[in-house]
């Protein structure tokens, strides 16, 4: 008995590929380390974008300057550690090239 429905090999060969694409481009990402549906929702945005609101949202822009007075400080004497680490490790190279 004769199938109702003959499929071409042009069909075959679209149908193929409708698997075998996604199945390479998944298992390449996954080989690699990446994650293949979040740069397919990277792309998707970046083609689409997002709707733009009307107000920008200011308080998420902003810092409060407590926070940042802060956050300087921190970083002012942690960078002064450092120089003090680096003066600290340069003389000790000194000391054993002379010796």
């Amino acid at each position: 008995m004769k199938p109702k429905y003959k499929t071409t090999g042009c069909f075959r060969f679209f149908i193929f590929f409708l698997i075998f694409i996604p199945a390479v481009f998944f298992g390449a990402t996954y080989f690699r380390g990446e994650n293949g549906f979040q740069i397919i929702k990277d792309f998707y945005h970046k083609i689409v974008g997002k709707p733009a609101s009307s107000e920008p949202d200011a308080k998420s822009d902003t810092y409060n300057t407590d926070d940042c007075k802060t956050e300087l400080k921190r970083l002012h004497t942690e960078n002064d550690d450092l120089k003090r680490q680096l003066r600290e490790k340069e003389n000790e190279i000194k000391t054993l090239k002379t010796n």
